[in-house]
């Protein structure tokens, strides 16, 4: 027996059946329910519990004069010839199928782009338009940040990385070198002859910079890790009143690294009036001490006529790695937080050894203020309601805690002393417990400090005991 079989979302089409019961329960999937909704002997078999059994919605049935929908058929369906004269139902007639397939035909849309014909379902709204597949895929792209579909045509950022014009102005930008997409957190950023800041990837920055002694502010090189040990000091030493000279700084970089090895880097900085910053890559004390050509940089630096301590406007700051104060970063918290008790506790003495003045700690290197419990100073410092950066113990670098409030220096033992001294409160803070370092006094900590520059300078500072020294207060 011919039928003309109709599923739910698809197109009408002619089936045989034996013309059994069980032939006529399967297409519809259960027990059958005969109805005679047309003027053509033409029955309708659908499912008996269709809707009970919440089968999805077929098709609409109409009213064949007013055209109105008076029922809707649930699940799938069949229809066959039910002649007047006979009890059996029988195919449908050629003429039949053609009439009711076009009657069941899915309803058709045009694809406003190419003008193709498409079932409804067929069919995507997007941006007042319906497209079909085909131009769905052509004409549009997914931004690949936000997720969300735009034109192609306005794509703001390239073909592997489209981008809705929002999340390109949030989170992209152009190299102005090469013409590359780069995330504005991967951006490194240099003034042009034109005195403007322009952003560039890595290696556009990267062969703009080799090329220049003295690097712009942003300019951050792969560390690259001096001397065997787990404990590595980063030096920044600002000089001042000398010029922001290449040709200065190529000398200072021409003793630094005249072993074959990169140990030294400049940069600008905008805080001083007349000079450069010297960075050096991490290294552990003991290169510092033994291998890094310190006393001959100083010397040259003051040969040329820069200073740091007498400038005022120069600081010597320290970044030591976070690996290095535990392999956890609960234990990395616990010994910062013991660093940051330390710097409390001890503010006075610490004060008088950075030769700075109080004012200009406020300004540039403030301090968390005093709490009974190391933990209590990190939380606080974690909640950022301080000076951000310009903090004493700065947190805020992900990979490093860096040590800001000592004044800069031109003297190579005052340099050396200060990476002494951070060593020793770092050993402290590691093998110290809480009670521990809550009992210390000053004069305890200095007599375990036994590397000589670092005594010399305690002794010059007259801090070798514990004596009061002057303050302008707690800030």
């Amino acid at each position: 027996m011919r039928i003309l079989f109709v599923e739910p979302n698809a197109e009408p089409r002619a089936i045989e059946i034996d013309g059994s019961l069980a032939s006529m329960q399967t297409p519809v999937g259960g027990l059958i329910e005969a109805v005679y909704p047309f003027e053509d002997p033409v029955a309708l078999i659908c499912n008996d519990e269709g809707k009970l059994t919440g089968l999805p919605q077929n098709r609409p049935l109409k009213h064949p004069e007013t055209g109105e929908i008076y029922d809707t058929v649930c699940g799938p369906f069949f229809l066959c010839s039910a002649p007047s004269d006979s009890e059996n139902f029988e195919s449908l007639s050629e003429e039949l199928i053609e009439k009711y397939t076009k009657l069941f035909a899915l309803p058709k849309l045009v694809c406003t782009n190419c003008g193709e014909e498409y079932c409804k379902d067929e069919l995507f709204p997007f941006d007042g338009e319906l497209l079909c597949p085909d131009c769905l895929e052509t004409k549009t792209v997914l931004c690949s940040h936000c997720g969300e579909r735009i034109w192609r045509d306005d794509n703001a950022g390239d073909e592997s990385t489209p981008l809705c014009q929002d999340c390109y102005d949030r989170h992209y930008t152009n190299c102005h070198s090469c013409g590359d997409l780069i995330r504005i957190s991967q951006t490194y950023y240099a003034c042009e002859s034109d005195g403007n800041e322009y952003p560039f990837c890595y290696d556009c920055y990267t062969s703009r910079t080799s090329r220049k002694p003295i690097q712009d502010y942003y300019y951050k090189p792969e560390p690259l890790f001096r001397g065997d040990g787990d404990r590595f000091f980063g030096v920044e030493l600002e000089v001042d009143g000398a010029g922001e000279d290449d040709d200065n700084a190529a000398e200072v970089m021409s003793i630094a690294n005249g072993s074959g090895l990169e140990n030294l880097y400049c940069k600008h900085d905008g805080s001083l009036d007349d000079g450069f910053e010297m960075v050096t890559h991490p290294m552990t004390l003991a290169y510092h001490q033994a291998e890094m050509p310190w006393a001959a940089i100083l010397r040259k630096a003051v040969q040329m006529g820069y200073t740091s301590h007498q400038a005022g406007t120069c600081g010597l700051h320290v970044h030591v790695n976070r690996t290095a104060f535990g392999n956890t970063e609960s234990a990395q918290d616990a010994a910062i937080a013991r660093v940051l008790f330390f710097f409390e506790k001890f503010w006075n003495e610490l004060l008088k050894f950075s030769r700075r003045t109080q004012g200009q700690l406020n300004q540039w290197a403030a301090r968390y203020g005093y709490k009974d419990q190391p933990k209590e100073i990190l939380d606080h410092a974690k909640s950022g309601r301080h000076a951000g950066r310009y903090t004493a113990v700065n947190l805020t670098n992900t990979d490093t805690v860096e040590f800001r409030m000592f004044r800069g220096t031109l003297k190579y033992t005052t340099l050396i002393a200060t990476l002494e001294l951070l060593d020793c409160i770092i050993d402290a803070a590691i093998y110290l417990t809480d009670d521990d370092l809550k009992a210390m006094s000053w004069s305890s900590f200095v007599i375990g400090c036994t590397q000589p520059e670092l005594v010399q300078y305690l002794k010059e500072r007259r801090l070798y005991v514990n004596e009061p020294v002057e303050s302008e207060g707690e800030v």
